[in-house]
């Protein structure tokens, strides 16, 4: 059986990364509070990786657009909220992060699309 990567694997991936670093941002130190707090910008910058799929030589490309906005949308979900749930300091600040990590990966995914279109 011939496995295909595609852009599911790759959230995958990383909804395992969001997890083990959620489950080890406990006191007193909370060591991944920083990067935490950045992953609004993160998230959405590692969703336009997904975008590399539309040159690998192995990938079908008839449902890939289609197969990247649902696993990017539903991926950046999973891993912003397993992240935001994770922040030592709940408050506003984890919220809008959510907020922010999401509405980029809607924007850049329009951007992304347009792109592959116009190049491809």
């Amino acid at each position: 059986m011939k496995y295909v990567p595609g852009p599911e694997i790759f959230w995958l991936l990383l909804c395992s990364i969001a997890l083990y670093i959620s489950k080890s941002n406990i006191s007193p130190t909370f060591a991944w509070d920083d990067f935490i707090d950045k992953s609004w910008f993160y998230i959405p910058a590692l969703a336009v990786l997904t975008f590399g799929l539309f040159w690998l030589p192995g990938v079908e490309k008839n449902w890939l657009l289609p197969r990247i906005w649902v696993s990017c949308l539903l991926g950046g979900h999973f891993v912003l909220d397993r992240l935001m749930n994770a922040y030592s300091k709940q408050g506003p600040g984890a919220g809008i992060g959510y907020l922010a990590g999401l509405m980029f990966v809607f924007i850049l995914l329009c951007i992304g699309s347009v792109v592959v279109k116009w190049i491809r």
